[in-house]
């Protein structure tokens, strides 16, 4: 499962080049999140998606779905359909913000049987997505490695 994060902050055509992201048909849903918005502005955002593209969006909720452990994936299982575990990979769109996972003990985590589906967050990009799948995520979440060339 691919996941799109909207960009932090406004980008130039936002609207337009959301939807054109989201109907390329290569991502099953959008985390609308931009955390130094107000809600209203978010929703403006929002109203003005296509439908289709409405129909694939999520607002996202900080610190409901994400993780930074792996007893804070295990805290919540069963309690959401996913979570994202970050960061995987050093971050594209955060400087500093450095993975702090070792793959053979992610493999070994991610071996487990659970409820809820854990999805790569942190540095995923197309370059680095059929890692994220063979080490057991369920998907992976891409933002810096997307939006990078709007910005």
């Amino acid at each position: 499962m691919k996941i799109l994060f909207s960009y932090p902050t406004e980008l130039a055509n936002e609207v337009s080049l959301i939807n054109e992201e989201m109907i390329s048909g290569k991502w099953k849903i959008l985390h609308l999140r931009k955390p130094d918005w107000t809600e209203n502005e978010v929703m403006d955002l929002y109203k003005n998606l296509s439908d289709e593209v409405k129909q694939k969006t999520v607002l996202h909720q900080s610190g409901k779905q994400s993780c930074h452990t792996f007893e804070e994936v295990e805290s919540i299982d069963g309690k959401a359909e996913y979570c994202f575990l970050s960061p995987i990979y050093d971050s594209i769109s955060k400087e500093g913000y450095q993975s702090n996972f070792e793959k053979t003990e992610l493999k070994e985590f991610l071996k487990k049987e659970r409820k809820t589906k854990v999805i790569a967050l942190g540095g995923v990009s197309d370059k680095n997505y059929n890692e994220v799948i063979e080490l057991g995520f369920d998907g992976g979440a891409f933002l810096g490695s997307v939006w990078k060339k709007y910005d």
